[in-house]
């Protein structure tokens, strides 16, 4: 019952504005402590989600949350934004807390990724591309979860690859609190633990 509560509050305060303050872009950046802060960076993310690119979801979905019954109705970012110029802000963000140059580079999902690569290129700085293949979240009564899958992909400042290693895995999204703002939070963390992997921080520092 509980659980039921938390979710009915959570669809009220995504569906009336004003009913959740949304935490901004700077108040959810990813806590970056161990990026090159002498070397400028330019990250792009790309929306290659399977429900994005054939059009049954808009990039601005971010997932779904079931009534009692468990009739899904979609949610979108909280500034509705594409999923990747959402993540984009808050990885910028995060880098600039951190005095890094950053540049970004925005992408749809029908653009081909070698084309980004090229985009990034074009700034001669090491780069980073974050692409989702699932990025989601289920919420409802019984059960929650919220998916990610992202290949990661660091190229130095001439656009030679120096890394490419996918990360994914699965979190609870927590009861109590307004959706829009929990989900942010995993996003953070998500983050976080990518920057800290060995090889990420090896092939960014080096």
């Amino acid at each position: 019952m509980k659980k039921l509560v938390s979710l009915l509050l959570a669809a009220v305060s995504l569906g009336l504005s004003g009913c959740a303050t949304v935490l901004t872009a700077e108040q959810s950046a990813p806590q970056l402590n161990e990026v090159p802060q002498e070397k400028a960076l330019t990250i792009a993310v790309i929306d290659k989600r399977p429900y994005v690119l054939d059009h049954d979801k808009e990039p601005k979905f971010e997932g779904i949350i079931r009534s009692s019954l468990g009739i899904p109705y979609t949610y979108n970012t909280a500034t509705q934004q594409p999923m990747s110029q959402f993540l984009t802000d808050r990885l910028v963000a995060g880098l600039k807390k951190q005095q890094v140059a950053v540049e970004s580079v925005e992408t749809t999902p029908e653009e081909d990724i070698t084309k980004v690569a090229e985009q990034m290129k074009a700034f001669d700085n090491k780069s980073m591309m974050f692409v989702l293949n699932e990025w989601k979240y289920d919420f409802h009564a019984f059960t929650d979860n919220s998916w990610y899958n992202v290949n990661v992909i660091i190229y130095d400042e001439a656009g030679k690859k120096l890394l490419s290693k996918n990360f994914q895995g699965e979190n609870d999204v927590p009861d109590g609190g307004a959706i829009i703002n929990e989900m942010q939070l995993i996003y953070k963390q998500r983050f976080e633990e990518i920057f800290r992997d060995a090889e990420v921080k090896s092939a960014l520092l080096n």
